[in-house]
């Protein structure tokens, strides 16, 4: 264990502002294999993330017992210009420690009866670290590996890489929902957004794909709700007060055993999540698919400027959506500059409190219907809904008309040309 090294790191998070973001952003805390410099880099990382500065005074107002210490740590680093080869001495410490420990315990213990057994822990070992620590060096690719892992692609089963909403006009202009990619689904409050991200669920789920459905404003049950009405074509106020026939029972419950055959469908309601949160969820589901109901709700850095921590969230959920091979629904609140406009039209500047949230994403969409406000909808009537496609990355943006019924918590795809 090189203890010079990870106090060399601490000393340049100290020195530098820079090099406190470089840190942060390629370390973790469990890569300090000495605890006093683990906690030091773990207090460093609140700060950071607070918007506070790391530097000796905040960390002795934070940690008084360790004063002596910092003193030292800031005082003792070379230069720091060097960061980048004092945080490789840390990360390869730690891969070597962490892999002895596991072989340790794997021989040990005994948990493993084969050596193609150990090898496969050890390999799982390695995959874990990498899902921590990704900043090896990477000289990019040549033009024969893009060619190649093009043309593979192309030779893939487009189901395999591409996530149908089952609104056939919709599909034919993004292609779908594509693995890797993250959607922003915005409306003002009471235009359909919910239910109209539940029915894009809903359709994927019955085609096979898995679907997680991460709500920070409702519980499960009420979600469930919403769906079976959806499913069963019964009035949601019936399904809300109990106040159902027999008949009426017998079908939901007919089309909830059916959807439960054919979709695969999991639910995380909490009040606050973070995106770190989220990615411990999709590593235990691993789903095709995720929705995030929504993005406004999440946990942010605790900084002043409330653009730039939404901002910071976006940014990380762009992140997962890469590395997990998902694509990513976040809805998103619209702002209330529409109602300044003469034409009730909306535009990408409309998203609510964070401009980071349309540079990321590669769909935006905004669900736009008729004011309900003083109109219950009854009996088969609905509500003329446009969803404006203002962001398509992968093909045309356009507008698509659909009717909602809220009574059932449906969306229909209106047949008119693209």
């Amino acid at each position: 264990m090189s203890v010079e090294a990870e106090m060399s790191v601490i000393g340049c998070m100290m020195l530098d502002e820079g090099c406190a973001k470089e840190a942060i952003d390629k370390l973790a805390p469990e890569m300090f294999l000495k605890p006093i410099l683990r906690k030091i880099f773990e207090t460093a990382t609140d700060l950071f993330w607070n918007g506070d500065k790391v530097d000796n005074v905040t960390l002795i107002a934070k940690l008084p017992e360790y004063k002596t210490t910092l003193v030292r740590l800031a005082q003792s680093v070379p230069t720091w210009s060097h960061l980048n080869e004092y945080m490789k001495i840390v990360i390869d410490d730690w891969r070597r420690s962490t892999l002895e420990t596991a072989l340790a315990e794997t021989m040990t213990e005994n948990k493993y009866k084969s050596a193609g057994e150990t090898v496969d822990r050890l390999k799982e070992i390695v995959k874990q670290q990498d899902a921590i620590f990704k900043c090896e060096e990477d000289n990019g690719i040549n033009f024969r590996e893009a060619a190649q892992q093009f043309m593979d692609w192309l030779h893939t089963n487009q189901e395999d890489i591409t996530i149908r909403t089952g609104y056939s006009r919709l599909d034919n202009a993004m292609g779908g929902f594509l693995k890797k990619s993250v959607c922003a689904l915005c409306a003002r409050a009471g235009h359909g957004k919910t239910d109209f991200a539940l029915n894009l669920a809903v359709n994927i789920a019955k085609r096979g794909k898995k679907v997680q459905y991460f709500s920070m404003e409702m519980p499960t049950l009420q979600l469930m709700q919403r769906i079976s009405s959806q499913l069963a074509h019964i009035d949601g106020t019936k399904i809300r007060d109990k106040n159902l026939t027999q008949e009426e029972s017998e079908t939901i419950e007919i089309v909830l055993d059916s959807f439960e055959k054919e979709g695969i469908f999991n639910f995380v309601d909490e009040a606050k999540l973070s995106v770190k949160q989220i990615r411990h969820y999709v590593d235990l589901f691993k789903p095709d698919i995720i929705f995030i109901d929504h993005i406004g709700l999440l946990e942010r850095p605790n900084i002043k400027d409330s653009y730039r921590s939404l901002g910071m969230v976006s940014n990380e959920i762009k992140k997962l959506a890469l590395e997990k091979n998902i694509a990513i629904v976040e809805l998103s609140q619209m702002n209330r500059q529409i109602e300044n406009r003469k034409e009730k039209i909306p535009n990408l500047a409309d998203i609510r409190e964070s401009g980071d949230i349309e540079q990321d994403s590669d769909y935006v969409m905004f669900v736009q219907s008729d004011d309900l406000e003083n109109n219950q909808l009854s009996g088969e009537a609905w509500a003329d809904t446009t969803i404006h496609l203002l962001k398509n990355r992968h093909g045309r943006p356009g507008k698509f008309q659909f009717h909602w019924q809220p009574q059932f918590h449906t969306f229909y795809e209106v047949e008119d040309r693209y």
